[in-house]
């Protein structure tokens, strides 16, 4: 018995319809978490930590890694949404009124443009905020100013991070159960690409660390 249960658990399909089930479960709990709105920050976070235990840290505890990065980043999670979420809110206003004017007051053709200006905070900001804040504990300002750093480092790939989230959410929409996949395979197709611009970083700034610290010995020697 023991023996078959052995083998049924080396087979291919047993390993293809765990993954498919881890993958329905993670997505299936990210998409639950969303619906309050204001948690949408926290339940992203929380995504992004358990795809990342999942597939690079081979961890078999999907839900509960799930939960606890909710639960530990639930307020700060919620507090990063609404920053976004407000500042987008006034961004769209201020877009509305450049193309249909101000109390039929039409405003100039030049305005247009740089009403689009704000934009930049967001698309150059978001990519990697949510990765930072389930892997590391920075605060809040920490955390969106080194995402702007993160994306100023990687600038072309982070636009790679925006594509896969855009093609994610237009399948989703186009084919609603493909929304129990889509959340962890875009996650995990953008993770590949924030795991190795933070891995540069932490690289940089380490050997930045090392370099001062050599000066610093240089100095004390000279000195001495």
């Amino acid at each position: 018995m023991k023996r078959s249960f052995d083998q049924i658990q080396n087979s291919w399909l047993y390993r293809l319809s765990k993954v498919i089930g881890d993958v329905v479960i993670i997505s299936a709990l990210f998409l639950l978490f969303c619906l309050p709105i204001v948690t949408i920050g926290a339940s992203v976070t929380a995504l992004y930590y358990s795809v990342y235990r999942k597939y690079t840290k081979k961890s078999e505890e999907i839900s509960k890694d799930f939960m606890r990065a909710l639960k530990e980043n639930l307020k700060s999670g919620i507090i990063v949404h609404l920053i976004y979420l407000i500042y987008s809110g006034i961004v769209g206003f201020n877009i509305y009124f450049a193309i249909n004017g101000l109390n039929g007051v039409k405003l100039p053709d030049w305005y247009l443009v740089v009403s689009f200006i704000p934009v930049l905070p967001i698309i150059f900001t978001l990519p990697f905020v949510y990765p930072l804040m389930a892997r590391f504990s920075n605060g809040i300002k920490g955390t969106i100013t080194n995402s702007y750093t993160l994306c100023m480092i990687n600038f072309p790939k982070f636009l790679l991070i925006w594509l896969i989230v855009i093609a994610a959410l237009a399948v989703s929409v186009c084919f609603p159960p493909a929304a129990l996949v889509t959340p962890v395979g875009a996650m995990y197709l953008t993770q590949m690409i924030t795991e190795k611009a933070i891995a540069k970083a932490i690289n940089v700034e380490k050997s930045r660390q090392e370099q001062s610290g050599d000066k610093e010995d240089n100095s004390d020697g000279t000195v001495s």
